[in-house]
């Protein structure tokens, strides 16, 4: 699918609007990361015509249309100087029910819608994909270790000092408080009546 002319246009406006946080990404020592974190939102929206763009036109596109994706651009941007964090904040304004805290996520984070989200671990593996109304992390005891390409769906709870292995799928509303062994999925159990 081809860009019409009017969308053409957008992505020419969108490209000047994202110039000074591109360029401070750009400057960044996250900047690969970044790259790689364009990519993967790519791939999973799924979009033709996006994944034709160049890398820039990419960005400025997902940084102009989606609070969430400049979320976790401020997070890769959290070692830059403080003046520069506070003034991206400013003019690039994240989804400010999302919150992600973590020592270290790898490549690859996707938040899928995002709003009222919180993701805080220890540290989590590359392409995590995370949804709307999710809560990842505290609880009493501590907080969660996430392996690589681990999905958490709308709704889920993952909390506590858990490890959750690699390529597990967390569904929709479940809660997690134990560890999670590699390639599981987790399912919530089905709605069921209590009485009348």
């Amino acid at each position: 699918m081809a860009y019409t002319a009017q969308k053409s246009h957008m992505i020419r406006l969108a490209r000047v609007w994202a110039t000074p946080l591109w360029l401070v990404v750009r400057t960044s020592k996250e900047a690969d990361v970044v790259r790689q974190d364009v990519d993967r939102w790519i791939e999973c929206i799924g979009n033709d015509a996006l994944r034709s763009l160049d890398l820039f036109s990419r960005f400025a596109y997902l940084a102009g249309a989606l609070t969430e994706f400049r979320n976790v651009v401020h997070f890769r941007l959290r070692s830059s100087p403080l003046p520069i964090r506070l003034l991206a904040r400013l003019c690039y304004r994240p989804e400010r029910s999302l919150v992600i805290e973590a020592e270290s996520i790898g490549p690859g984070l996707f938040v899928h819608h995002g709003t009222g989200t919180i993701i805080h671990a220890r540290s989590i593996g590359s392409n995590f994909w995370v949804n709307q109304h999710a809560s990842v992390g505290f609880s009493a005891k501590g907080i969660p270790t996430i392996g690589n390409n681990v999905r958490v769906a709308a709704g889920a709870v993952v909390a506590g000092p858990i490890d959750i292995g690699d390529n597990v799928v967390i569904g929709a509303n479940a809660v997690v408080v134990k560890d999670v062994p590699a390639g599981t999925v987790m399912a919530a159990p089905l709605a069921r009546p209590l009485g009348k």
